[in-house]
C-alpha cells in the first residue's frame, strides 16, 4: 500500500473512531458549544481534538491490563497507531482532516452543526457500521472490515 493510501486510511479509522466517539460522549467538552446547541468549527475541532487524548489515553489504560485477550491486544494496538498517525499530522493537514469531517456533519452548509445534523450523521454512522458489521461475519465478507476505505470516512 502506499504513503498516500496509508495516510488515507488512516484518515478514515481516526475519522470513525471520532464520530464514535462523538457518539458516547455524556457531556460537552469545555470549549464545545452547551448540550443541544449548534456548534462552529472551532468549537468541533476542540471537542475532537479533547476525544482524541481521551481515546489515546483510554486505549493505552486498556492495552496495560495483564489479562487482555491476543485478539483484543491487537485490534487496540491499530486503534492506538490510527490515533497516532492523526496526531502526529502538522496542524494544517489535521484542520483539513476536520474539515472535510465538518463539512459531512453540517448538511445545510450554514458553517454551524446543530442537533439534528449531529443525531442524523450519528445514525448514518451507526447503519454503516451495522452493515460492515454483517458483511464481516458473513463467510464471503471480509474479516478486517472495522476501518473503512477512503472513500467511506
Amino acid at each position: 500500500m502506499t504513503s498516500p493510501a496509508r495516510l488515507g486510511t488512516a484518515v478514515a479509522g481516526f475519522a470513525m473512531l471520532l464520530c464514535s466517539l462523538t457518539a458516547s460522549a455524556q457531556t460537552a467538552p469545555p470549549g464545545g458549544p452547551p448540550q443541544g446547541q449548534p456548534g462552529t468549527f472551532d468549537q468541533f475541532k476542540a471537542q475532537q481534538m479533547l476525544q482524541l487524548q481521551r481515546a489515546q489515553a483510554r486505549v493505552a489504560q486498556r492495552l496495560a491490563a495483564p489479562d487482555l485477550p491476543a485478539d483484543q491486544h491487537q485490534r487496540l494496538e491499530h486503534q492506538q497507531a490510527q490515533l497516532g498517525k492523526f496526531a502526529a499530522m502538522p496542524p494544517d493537514r489535521q484542520d483539513q482532516v476536520l474539515h472535510r469531517r465538518f463539512d459531512r456533519i453540517d448538511a445545510n452548509h450554514d458553517g454551524v452543526i446543530d442537533p439534528g445534523e449531529l443525531q442524523a450523521f450519528q445514525q448514518q454512522h451507526r447503519e454503516r457500521a451495522e452493515a460492515r458489521k454483517n458483511a464481516a461475519s458473513d463467510p464471503g465478507g471480509k474479516p478486517d472490515d472495522f476501518w473503512p476505505s477512503q472513500g467511506q470516512d
